[in-house]
């Protein structure tokens, strides 16, 4: 290669890096044609940003031509890695980086070609060129793929973070049956392994969502995301699903955040939303990532509450058991002194539970009970409290209620039961007796208990007492001639 070869591409150079104005706006159209997807890497997205870009990289490219040229690559290098980190953030493709930054190539080699013309040196000034180019190219290609391999490896160390963070709430909740600490631990490690500031938990309650846990957020914020769809200072700008029921909002607005609901069997069982007031756009791994937490968190609030219900409640009926039965009628009692309301307790017994188990088997008892179960709830207002005691015992205490109150109960209870049995829609007769007694200054709820248990016997021995004359009356009929 000749020297003067060397100087004529110097010479060059220094024209075509003079004024790359020209050159940027032809390359910017050229890499909008062929890669259109590259204007996603500048804020207002224009080709005028991508012809002053391509302009500034030129000039870069002009000048390296010469062979003292003094230009701060490695800078530039550092530069295009993290140019094409944020590229590979946004989902474009490394092969259409590679590509743009053929087009540049191309550029300089076409505009030296222009240059040169019919020179004697002409190719060996071409050679030269294309030598010296195509290095700068070559390193600038290495950086673009650092830079989205830097991406890749924060991307994978993001997985693992998720995936332990995933496997430790998954392990955690799978020990807790209590609503709280089910909240805390799911809020903590989401917001955890995002980075984020700050989040909430509802759970429900009835009809509505009760806060149960928040962690970084000032009292009345959590509210901003209490609802789906609101309106004002945040907004829903996506919406994606879970891998089993949660649905989740990405939130834009005063914060960034995400806002899940916690769903298990077809039933919203609570919210979570995790936020920060720091400029962040989510990422769909980060929305697929709360959808998951949130169906762990909705698992074990369901588990839990069902391990609740079941401490609580008759398996066979879904009445109060006893324990649960006997707090209830120890709080009413405690309420009715404190503010000297009434109270009433009705205790039930089916009389003949032994009768019918023996005759038609236990599978026919248990539908006694279950049918009285649930006449007496259908009598029973809101506010009273039906419990089974026993094998055939049942217990109601009736807050603001006195015996007349619990009598019309009974009433209605029995008058149901009558109608079925004449209806024949029960598999046999099912019939109970009653003891009722109201609370008095200075009665705890065993006294009310033991004064009601003897009630219930009284009455169960005078209706036994009827059956056995009416039984004894039916034979006296079925001998007396007819006339």
């Amino acid at each position: 290669m000749t020297q003067r070869a060397s100087d004529l591409l110097g010479e060059v150079a220094d024209r075509l890096a003079e004024d790359a104005t020209e050159s940027g706006i032809v390359a910017a159209e050229a890499i909008h044609a062929i890669e259109p997807e590259l204007l996603a890497g500048y804020k207002d997205g224009s080709i005028d940003e991508l012809a002053r870009m391509s302009r500034t990289l030129l000039q870069a490219l002009f000048r390296s031509l010469r062979l003292d040229a003094k230009i701060p690559w490695p800078e530039y290098y550092t530069q295009a890695r993290d140019f094409a980190r944020r590229y590979a953030e946004r989902g474009v493709p490394l092969e259409s980086l590679i590509e743009g930054l053929n087009v540049f190539r191309r550029t300089v080699v076409a505009r030296v070609t222009e240059e040169v013309g019919d020179n004697q040196y002409a190719d060996e000034v071409m050679l030269l060129a294309q030598s010296r180019v195509g290095d700068v190219i070559e390193h600038m290609n290495s950086s673009f793929i650092r830079g989205y391999l830097d991406y890749t490896e924060t991307k994978h160390r993001a997985r693992q973070t998720e995936l332990h963070g995933l496997y430790h709430i998954a392990s955690a909740l799978g020990r807790s049956l209590d609503v709280n600490e089910i909240a805390e631990v799911g809020l903590r490690e989401t917001l955890k392994v995002l980075g984020l500031q700050a989040g909430a938990v509802w759970v429900r309650e009835g009809a509505r969502l009760k806060l149960a846990k928040t962690i970084g957020m000032q009292q009345g914020e959590e509210e901003e995301f209490s609802q789906t769809g609101r309106d004002g200072p945040s907004r829903v700008v996506e919406t994606s699903s879970g891998p089993a029921e949660s649905r989740v909002d990405r939130i834009a607005g005063e914060w960034s955040a995400i806002r899940a609901e916690l769903r298990t069997k077809g039933v919203l069982l609570g919210a979570m939303t995790v936020a920060t007031r720091l400029p962040r756009t989510f990422e769909s791994s980060d929305l697929e990532f709360v959808a998951a937490v949130a169906d762990q968190i909705a698992v074990a609030l369901d588990r839990a509450r069902q391990h609740t219900k079941e401490a609580r409640t008759d398996y066979l009926t879904g009445l109060a058991n006893r324990p649960e039965f006997e707090r209830a009628i120890d709080r009413a009692v405690a309420s009715a002194e404190r503010h000297k309301r009434r109270l009433a307790l009705m205790m039930i017994d089916l009389d003949n539970l032994k009768e019918i188990n023996d005759t038609y088997g236990h599978h026919v008892g248990d539908e006694a009970i279950r049918v009285l179960a649930s006449e007496l709830q259908r009598a029973v207002r809101a506010t009273d409290t039906c419990g089974r005691l026993g094998g055939d015992e049942f217990g109601v205490a009736m807050p603001d209620a006195d015996e007349r109150d619990a009598r019309e109960v009974g009433l209605r209870v029995r008058e149901a039961l009558e109608h079925l049995n004449r209806t024949s829609k029960l598999p046999v007769p099912v019939e109970f007796s009653i003891g009722i007694t109201a609370w008095r200054q200075g009665l705890d709820w065993q006294a009310m208990y033991q004064a009601a248990d003897k009630a219930l016997y009284v009455d169960k021995r005078r209706r036994h007492a009827a059956r056995k004359r009416l039984e004894k009356r039916e034979p006296e009929r079925e001998k007396t001639p007819t006339s």
